[in-house]
């Protein structure tokens, strides 16, 4: 700061400079490392200087501006926190309400491509296939289309998180790898979880009703 004074013969002019960012809310580790970053691991060190904690994002302006003292405004801070964690608690509360959504989805598509085929199910229990084997049959269609889906809405949902990030927040959504593996086995769940009552409907099928158009 002092050197942009002196470059633009403003030396004494600027006393101060306010900065606004994004913080995440503290919690034990940021209130312990606000009061000695010392005394953190060099595990908790990295979690805490890579997180935007208020008492981080001061710690690393007074290591690029060395003669300089970074002092947060609680209030303003405290508000963008709180306005943060409620974000993410309606993204959680929208993921699960599609998760739902899906599921129910899944049970329609799956009971009705169950009712459309009921007559190929009847003949192949009627030349000894076993219900397992037919259910597994079904399943892994289910399975392998719902992870085709699966990739295809992981990029798009990531597209529009970009459009979001960058109309709302000015800032573009890094993508987290560890992401990809919870999608792949909510995935999994969710498509068995709506398959059920396909499943069920699939087991009682009587071969003899379904050829003769019971």
């Amino acid at each position: 700061m002092n050197t942009v004074q002196a470059l633009s013969n403003t030396e004494g002019y600027i006393t101060s400079i306010e900065v606004s960012a994004l913080t995440t809310p503290d919690n034990e580790l940021a209130e312990k490392a606000a009061k000695d970053p010392g005394s953190l691991t060099i595990s908790q060190y990295e979690t805490w200087y890579c997180t935007a904690y208020v008492s981080s994002i001061c710690y690393q302006i007074q290591e690029v501006i060395t003669d300089s003292v970074a002092s947060p405004v609680r209030q303003v801070a405290d508000s963008e926190g709180s306005i943060l964690e409620k974000t993410q608690f309606l993204m959680v509360l929208i993921t699960i309400l599609s998760l739902v959504g899906s599921a129910l989805g899944i049970t329609n598509l799956v009971t009705a491509s169950v009712m459309e085929r009921s007559n190929e199910i009847g003949l192949l229990k009627a030349i000894g296939a076993t219900d397992g084997a037919i259910s597994g049959m079904v399943l892994t269609q289910i399975i392998i289309t719902g992870i085709i889906g699966a990739v295809a809405g992981y990029f798009l949902g990531f597209g529009f998180a970009q459009i979001i990030g960058r109309t709302v927040f000015n800032s573009a959504i890094e993508m987290k790898l560890f992401v990809i593996p919870i999608v792949f086995i909510l995935v999994i769940l969710v498509t068995l979880a709506g398959s059920i009552p396909a499943i069920r409907m699939l087991l009682r099928l009587r071969p003899a009703e379904v050829l003769h158009g019971r």
